[in-house]
C-alpha cells in the first residue's frame, strides 16, 4: 500500500470529534504488548485539528523561527510515525491510577507527547522546546475531550518534569517551589486541625489565617514558573485533595505488596514441604 493508498479515519475509542485521525478504515490504533508495561504501536496516527496546529505554528514563528520551517516541525510534531519504539501509554504511577488510567480520551496525545520529549538534552525534540511541547499536549487534551481540571493537572505534571529535566536556575526555582507546596499542605492540615481537633496554633495564626495564606501562597509562588505560572496555581488547587487521598492508595498499596511477598514465600516453603512427601524413600544400603 502506497501513501496515497492510506485511508484516514477519525479515532473511534472517542464518541465524537477528538482532533486525532488514524491511517486505518476503521480508525483503530493497532498495539501488541510487548512487556509488562511496553506496547509496540502498529497503526499510523496525526494529530489534524487545524485551530490547535494554526496556534501551534504562530507560537513558533514568535520565536522566529520561519514560517516554512515552522510548518515542517508542526508536521513532525503532530505525527506518530510506526516504528520499533515502544510506549507506556500514559505514564500514571499505580498509586494514581485511580484518578487516571494509562489510557483514555487521552491516550493517543501522551503517546505524542513522549516523542516530543526526548531522553537526552532538553529541548531537543520536534519543537526543539520542551515547555511547548507541554502546552501542545494539553491542547491536545482538549480537543480530545479530557476535562479541564484534569488536563491541566496533567499538564502541570509534565511541565513540572521539564523544569526539573532543565536544570540550573529553573531546577533551583521548582525546588523552592516544592518547599513552599509543602508548606501549603502542612498549612492546610493545621488549619483542620485547628478548627476539629483543637490542635495548637501554628506561627501563632488562627485556622482563618492559615487558609488565607494557603489561598494567596500558590499565586505568590507561581512567578517560581514563569511562563508556566498557571501549574502552580492548579497543583496547588489539586495537592489539597489529591495528595491526602494519594497516600492513602499508596499506603494500602505498600501493605498489599508486602502481604503479596510474605504469602509467596509461605507458598514456596509449603510447596517445597509438599514436593518432599512425594520423593521415594531412600532404601537401607542404597
Amino acid at each position: 500500500m502506497t501513501a496515497t493508498d492510506v485511508v484516514w479515519t477519525d479515532w473511534v475509542v472517542v464518541n465524537g470529534y477528538s482532533g486525532f485521525r488514524v491511517a486505518a478504515p476503521d480508525g483503530q490504533v493497532v498495539m501488541s504488548q510487548v512487556g509488562l508495561k511496553d506496547f509496540c504501536v502498529g497503526t499510523k496516527f496525526v494529530f489534524a485539528d487545524g485551530v490547535t496546529l494554526d496556534k501551534l505554528h504562530r507560537s513558533l514563528i514568535a520565536r522566529n523561527v520561519a514560517p516554512d520551517v515552522a510548518a515542517q516541525m508542526v508536521d513532525r510534531a503532530r505525527t506518530f510515525e510506526v516504528d520499533r519504539e515502544v510506549t507506556d501509554l500514559a505514564s500514571v504511577p499505580k498509586f494514581m491510577s485511580w484518578f487516571e488510567m494509562p489510557y483514555g480520551r487521552h491516550t493517543l496525545a501522551a503517546m505524542i507527547h513522549d516523542r516530543l520529549i526526548t531522553d537526552g538534552d532538553p529541548n531537543t525534540g520536534a519543537l526543539k522546546s520542551d515547555a511547548l511541547s507541554d502546552a501542545f499536549f494539553r491542547e491536545m487534551l482538549k480537543v480530545a475531550g479530557v476535562p479541564v481540571f484534569k488536563r491541566w493537572l496533567m499538564w502541570a505534571a509534565v511541565a513540572l518534569r521539564t523544569r526539573w529535566a532543565s536544570g540550573g536556575w529553573r531546577r533551583a526555582t521548582l525546588a523552592v517551589w516544592i518547599v513552599l507546596a509543602l508548606l501549603g499542605n502542612v498549612m492546610v492540615f493545621a488549619a483542620i486541625g485547628q478548627g476539629i481537633a483543637g490542635w495548637g496554633e501554628l506561627f501563632g495564626w488562627s485556622p482563618w489565617q492559615l487558609m488565607a495564606g494557603v489561598a494567596v501562597l500558590p499565586f505568590a509562588a507561581g512567578g517560581l514558573w514563569g511562563r508556566q505560572f498557571g501549574a502552580s496555581v492548579v497543583t496547588a488547587a489539586g495537592g489539597a485533595w489529591l495528595l491526602p487521598a494519594a497516600l492513602i492508595v499508596l499506603l494500602g498499596l505498600s501493605c498489599y505488596l508486602i502481604f503479596e511477598r510474605v504469602l509467596s514465600a509461605a507458598c514456596r516453603e509449603l510447596s517445597d514441604r509438599a514436593s518432599a512427601l512425594w520423593e521415594p524413600p531412600v532404601a537401607v544400603g542404597d
